[in-house]
């Protein structure tokens, strides 16, 4: 992306475009870095690169897997909608519904550690 003018938009810990359309941000900046809610740098545009996605389940098939509120409106009600479908029509997928207790934008370990410990995978859900 150097040279080309590349530019990104920045949301405000809210998740709202900050400005009109948005603050922008040029990648090759210096200053470019990806920043956690409160403002406090957390990784590099570069660290980042490396991260990879859990690996794909072979199968869903008698695993739990946590259907996760993250607080955004409407995600109540469709978390528990998900969990109404698996209910019906997996039944041999045991689902467990969690709500954030913290807010949406903000780290909750005691949860991340009960999906680790419990699950076989998880489902973060977003309202709107």
């Amino acid at each position: 992306m150097s040279g080309n003018n590349s530019k990104i938009t920045v949301l405000d810990p809210g998740g709202q475009p900050s400005g009109i359309f948005g603050r922008r941000l040029n990648v090759d900046s210096p200053m470019f870095a990806i920043h956690d809610p409160v403002y406090q740098p957390r990784d590099t545009a570069e660290a980042l690169g490396a991260m990879k996605m859990a690996p794909r389940l072979d199968s869903l098939e008698g695993k739990t897997v946590y259907l996760v509120n993250t607080g955004f409106a409407g995600g109540k009600e469709f978390m528990e909608e998900v969990q109404d479908w698996f209910t019906r029509n997996r039944p041999s997928i045991k689902t467990e519904l969690r709500h954030k207790k913290t807010s949406m934008f903000t780290d909750d370990p005691e949860l991340w550690a009960e999906i680790k410990a419990n699950g076989d995978g998880v489902v973060f859900g977003v309202g709107g």
